[in-house]
């Protein structure tokens, strides 16, 4: 079974994919929701899910290619401090705010001035979130051409990203996830237009 059939089926079993209606952190309404952060409490599917990662990172950007690793706050954070650790990859990762205390500082770690840093996050939407770390870590000294996540809505945030110049790589894409689940007859066909439908309308 590859990979996406397999994160497929294990999202809805898990309930990590619900369908309904949902209203996400950029204020949209969705008929389905996403959450990864119940993927770490199931090491098998974590650690495919890693492997993924890396083997994305690998194939379409070459481990040689960049120096860090930068996480997305927050959700992305252990799967950034996973992949760094396999890749042997420095991890810095952005914070939500500035500390209110100490240093002040957005991003926790060592960033070395020029070296240029893959962006991590587990779910991509609008991809505001990963843009809004982009220029933090830009704004510190840190080349940014790169973000990977797990899972791409195809709701702008590729497109986003490409007018930062930034290009999106994505383990899986939600309408590949939506039609495995339709094709083995675990969703129904109401819903996998719902889906799509989401998908048209991206804003």
């Amino acid at each position: 079974m590859n990979f996406v059939k397999q994160i497929a089926t294990f999202l809805v079993k898990s309930n990590a994919l619900r369908f309904g209606v949902f209203k996400l952190s950029s204020g949209k309404e969705s008929p389905y929701y996403i959450d990864l952060r119940i993927l770490p409490s199931f090491p098998a599917y974590f650690k495919s899910a890693v492997a993924a990662y890396k083997d994305a990172i690998k194939n379409k950007i070459g481990l040689d290619r960049f120096d860090y690793l930068c996480s997305v706050p927050t959700s992305g954070l252990v799967y950034a401090s996973s992949i760094a650790y396999e890749t042997g990859k420095p991890l810095v990762y952005v914070r939500k705010e500035a500390k209110q205390y100490g240093t002040n500082k957005m991003i926790e770690g060592y960033l070395k001035s020029g070296a240029n840093v893959v962006m991590i996050d587990d779910v991509a939407t609008t991809g505001s979130s990963v843009i809004e770390a982009v220029e933090t870590i830009r704004n510190n000294g840190g080349i940014v051409k790169h973000a990977v996540v797990l899972i791409d809505r195809l709701e702008g945030a590729s497109e986003a990203l490409k007018k930062h110049d930034v290009k999106l790589i994505s383990v899986a894409k939600i309408n590949d996830i939506v039609k495995i689940l339709y094709d083995i007859g675990m969703l129904e066909e109401e819903v996998l237009k719902a889906v799509k439908k989401q998908i048209r309308q991206k804003a």
